[in-house]
């Protein structure tokens, strides 16, 4: 689990139902039909397909009631994503998008390096409901809808100099940073209420790999988090990325922004069970200068044109296709679009 802290509306849709029940628990069929694009037909079983795509076998883990706590937020959401995906895919073949084989075996093996060292690539497909020549397909599906986005996206222009200087002046605040620090860890869990026997294990464990760390100065953490933390970013080397304070929780925050770069802290027990933390990077606060955040700049100025364009592109392919909804999906109000 991460330590991150996740803002609602993720965890609402990280808890979501694989076995898609409702909010009292009655049986949803999977063949029910929820929405149709050109008569291609939208499913509970394709929704719930799209959520082990998109969230991973983890959310199998997700207690039953919070499951059942999410069930109605998330089910419209998923199949408005799940139409507009339709009509994407559909206006990508009209326009012949093509994806190269080289370019989808690429991303095949960036699929299959970034899942954890116990989980192999046949069970993943299995728990996502794919066997290898359809996760193939499916892959090469979302690759024509990339290049296509990208595509449509090439008519925003790019924000001028002096848009940019000029929303510097007016945000300043926000640029104004707070101390923050980039660190990996490993994490052997304890579940709660576990005996004091196996926390005893877990620690003496900790400590051993904590001593080999010392020795080789941590040129094996990233092997050792591969290898021995429970946490999904030892898949990444136990890399958690930058954050700053308030986003951890406390002992983890307090030792990580008390450690040195490069230094093998001692162990930290949390609510997760005990890490091991490496900073590998630390950032003072203080204002920032227009051209250390030029490029944050424009993405902030580009970003609001590119969704605009995209709401108008699916909106116009919506508009020319026939498109029903079941009564158990609300229709969704018309978004306003930028010209």
């Amino acid at each position: 689990m991460s330590l991150l802290k996740i803002n609602f509306i993720i965890l609402i849709q990280l808890i979501f139902t694989i076995a898609l029940v409702s909010a009292n628990e009655e049986e949803v069929k999977p063949t029910e039909e929820l929405a149709s694009v050109d008569g291609e037909k939208i499913t509970v079983a394709d929704v719930e397909q799209a959520i082990r795509l998109k969230y991973g076998p983890q959310i199998d883990q997700m207690p039953n009631e919070q499951r059942a706590a999410a069930i109605k937020q998330v089910t419209p959401m998923m199949a408005e994503e799940l139409i507009s995906r339709t009509l994407l895919l559909k206006s990508a073949k009209e326009n012949k998008i093509e994806v190269t084989e080289e370019n989808l075996n690429k991303t095949l093996n960036q699929i299959k390096q970034s899942l954890p060292p116990n989980v192999k690539y046949e069970d993943y497909l299995k728990d996502v409901g794919h066997d290898i020549t359809s996760f193939k397909s499916e892959v090469k599906e979302e690759l024509l809808i990339s290049n296509h986005v990208q595509n449509i996206l090439k008519s925003v222009t790019k924000p001028t100099e002096n848009e940019a200087k000029e929303y510097f002046e007016k945000n300043k605040e926000s640029f104004n940073s707070k101390e923050s620090v980039s660190a990996s860890h490993i994490l052997l869990k304890v579940e709660p209420g576990s005996a004091e026997k196996n926390k005893s294990e877990q620690l003496k464990s900790i400590e051993t790999l904590r001593k080999q760390l010392i020795t080789s100065k941590g040129k094996d953490f990233a092997k050792i988090a591969k290898e021995k933390s429970d946490c999904p970013s030892g898949a990444k080397g136990g890399d958690l990325g930058n954050f700053g304070r308030g986003q951890m929780v406390p002992s983890f925050e307090k030792a990580a922004f008390t450690q040195e770069i490069g230094e093998i802290g001692e162990v930290v027990e949390t609510q997760f069970g005990y890490h091991i933390i490496m900073v590998t990077d630390k950032t003072k606060g203080g204002q920032k200068s227009f051209d250390e955040v030029k490029e944050e700049i424009n993405r902030r100025i580009e970003g609001p044109k590119r969704e605009a364009t995209m709401r108008k592109f699916i909106a116009d392919l919506e508009s020319k296709a026939k498109v029903t909804r079941s009564s158990a999906l609300a229709a969704p109000e018309p978004k306003k679009t930028e010209e």
